[in-house]
């Protein structure tokens, strides 16, 4: 990845592009269309390709789930092959069967109907539609039927066939129209573009020009494909082309690609990027490209090139509908594997208090996976090459499938590896700040709250409780956060903010409680944070206390599960601690902590990071060992400990919280 690059987001901040994503688009007609469903998508006849075959495009946005995966349908008449929401087999967003029918979608809500039907909608409809239909006819006839009894369908359908059919369908739900990419009237340049309006719902033609208005939702990206696609006419149109140049474009509101970007002129890519206009947005989950077949081949050698999660941060995968055993990378009910480490590497490089792209990292991605992904192109290809006239050998089809899903998943697994060294290796303090020494408390016997935000006392508690007894030195008692707006802190020297939910603990406390305990401990308290308390106490969320220079790697899978782990001790653990360099506690979906840029805040320093893992739910192998498990550093006059795992249960070590409730309060001053 070559992530010294990338390590520039840590410097302080520019404001060279300062735009940020989330501007909502109007339709005509005043309709309003969330950014998150903000697909593009294209038909391409076979007039208009470098293999004569016809190709079918989307990429997919949506706020319903980034978590993808493939799944293979062999429940009907016809088998076939999808994109789903992981876990959600209803509904389909875009796939092939094995007659070498293909389809996919864009929402048009311009084509709603002032009288709303019942029936099927988008994704239900495209999923029995594959599993019924062999040719574009088909689908024609299927929509015919159904605008007698109606549907739930608000799209532009991109379909394709193996018998040369290759077609745009805008449906809504009584009425549809056909558009035949093949059609010289209706496409002249062989294709068809859409995004999110319809051409029948705002009396425009088949195939709008390319200066279509910007007043218009989702304009600039239809102008955009479309201008992309006219370029590379002179060359044939080709899958190597569509999944580099037309998934993965970044370009202005002018349809400008950036400097530095796939398809800009040479340069540095800027710092931070807009995507509200991009064909490549921060809400892409994954795009396909299928690849149909000419004239006499196999239908069943229709390839569906596969990019599960960002196309920015993935790697395109074959899957063909003959193939029922999905590689484990591709599949998941929880999310496909490959689609989950891209959805890290997409989530460390998404700012979340600014909603801005971070681009260092995107060029180091890209020198190491796209020569991967055009050598998995060719090396697929030469492979199917002898099948597509003659017997297909599926065995042969599915170890192309798994090996190349397997290639992808290595990369990426390596690029996710290289994230996490060079963000842990770079940015970690190697020294205690002075501002750690404190007065110590003068009557030797610290006086602890444990704020616990629920109803019931939590065992975590009742733990601390069963812990920090007087015969240790605490003086322990358990408070409610509306105690704490009320100035209960003042009667105390450290406040613990035990397991549960971070979220949830600040919502309880409100932006009263926050603060509080912000000013309690700058004038000199004691916090210690743990699992729950330790998200609250980072620097990343937009309910973080801001206590300690502290992001959380992964937080998309924050869920990850529950489990034993060992901590490896640093060298300032193992003489805090007074223990061994590899201690076992319980995990229980902590925070995987690493370094924040937060430049009023210290660095922080590491007591223990995790030697192995819990990577349950989805969640990425590879991901949580070696970020940080313990860590502490000084806010203001004041002291901060965040444990991710649960030393406090009765399974131990229980000392590790002692020491650490001791070290907040000013005790042990050696150490």
């Amino acid at each position: 990845m070559r992530l010294t690059k990338f390590l520039d987001r840590f410097q302080p901040r520019t404001s060279s592009l300062t735009l940020k994503i989330g501007l909502i688009g109007m339709l005509v007609g005043s309709a309003t269309l969330p950014i998150a469903d903000a697909c593009t998508t294209a038909v391409i006849s076979g007039r208009c390709t470098e293999s004569g075959r016809p190709i079918l495009w989307k990429n997919r946005d949506t706020s319903s789930s980034s978590h993808n995966e493939v799944v293979h349908f062999d429940d009907g008449p016809i088998s076939f092959v999808a994109v789903v929401n992981a876990s959600k087999r209803s509904s389909v967003w875009m796939g092939v069967n094995e007659a070498g029918f293909c389809i996919e979608n864009s929402l048009s809500k311009d084509l709603r109907d002032d009288n709303p039907a019942s029936g099927m909608g988008n994704g239900s409809f495209m999923k029995h539609a594959l599993s019924t239909c062999r040719t574009v006819e088909d689908f024609s006839k299927l929509l015919q039927a159904t605008d007698i009894t109606g549907r739930k369908t608000l799209a532009n359908f991109g379909v394709l066939d193996a018998e040369g059919g290759a077609a745009i369908v805008e449906s809504g739900p009584k009425s549809h129209q056909v558009f035949d990419a093949n059609d010289p009237l209706v496409a002249p340049e062989g294709f068809l573009v859409r995004a999110n309006f319809s051409t029948t719902a705002n009396d425009l033609p088949a195939d709008p020009p390319a200066d279509l208005s910007p007043g218009m939702y989702s304009s600039n990206r239809y102008c955009r494909a479309k201008g992309l696609l006219h370029q590379q006419l002179p060359l044939g149109i080709t899958v190597p082309f569509m999944t580099k140049n037309l998934c993965r474009d970044l370009a202005d509101s002018n349809g400008i690609a950036f400097p530095g970007s796939i398809n800009g002129p040479t340069g540095s890519l800027p710092a931070e990027l807009e995507t509200d206009q991009t064909i490549s947005r921060a809400t892409t989950v994954s795009a396909v490209v299928i690849e149909g077949v000419a004239e006499g081949e196999d239908p069943r050698t229709t390839t569906m090139w596969t990019m599960l999660g960002d196309p920015k941060f993935t790697i395109a995968i074959p899957c063909w509908a003959s193939v029922s055993d999905i590689a484990d990378a591709a599949t998941e009910p929880t999310g496909a594997e490959i689609g989950e480490v891209a959805l890290l590497l997409r989530e460390w490089c998404i700012d979340g208090r600014d909603k801005l792209i971070d681009t260092a990292a995107l060029p180091g991605i890209w020198e190491d996976i796209l020569p991967l992904e055009e050598r998995l192109y060719a090396e697929t290809n030469a492979a199917l090459e002898p099948y597509r006239n003659a017997d297909l050998d599926i065995s042969a089809l599915t170890q192309v499938h798994h090996q190349t899903a397997g290639q992808a998943m290595e990369a990426l697994q390596g690029e996710l590896d290289e994230l996490k060294s060079d963000v842990l290796n770079t940015l970690v303090s190697t020294s205690v700040p002075s501002a750690y020494i404190k007065t110590p408390i003068q009557s030797g016997v610290l006086r602890v709250a444990i704020c616990d935000h629920t109803d019931k006392p939590t065992k975590g508690a009742a733990n601390l409780l069963r812990i920090l007894t007087k015969n240790e030195g605490f003086v322990t008692e358990r408070i409610k956060p509306k105690q704490v707006v009320d100035g209960a802190l003042d009667s105390f020297d450290i406040v613990v903010m035990p397991g549960g939910s971070g979220s949830a603990q600040a919502r309880r406390l409100g932006e009263d409680g926050c603060q509080t305990i912000r000013d309690f401990v700058a004038d000199g308290g004691g916090y210690v944070g743990i699992c729950a308390g330790a998200y609250l106490a980072s620097s990343q969320y937009s309910w973080s206390l801001n206590l300690i220079n502290a992001r959380v790697f992964d937080r998309t899978h924050w869920a990850r599960g529950q489990g034993e782990v060992e901590l490896k001790m640093t060298a300032a653990g193992i003489r805090k601690f007074d223990t061994d360099e590899l201690v076992s506690v319980y995990y229980g979906q902590g925070p995987l902590l690493v370094p924040d840029d937060h430049e009023d805040l210290p660095a922080y320093e590491v007591l223990a990071s995790f030697a192995t893992e819990v990577a349950l739910k989805g969640a990425p192998e590879g991901a949580m060992k070696n970020t940080h498990a313990i860590i502490r550093s000084n806010y203001g006059d004041g002291r901060v400990i965040c444990f991710s795992p649960h030393p406090e249960t009765k399974s131990g070590p229980n000392d590790i919280i002692a020491d650490g409730v001791r070290w907040v309060g000013g005790q042990q001053l050696s150490h």
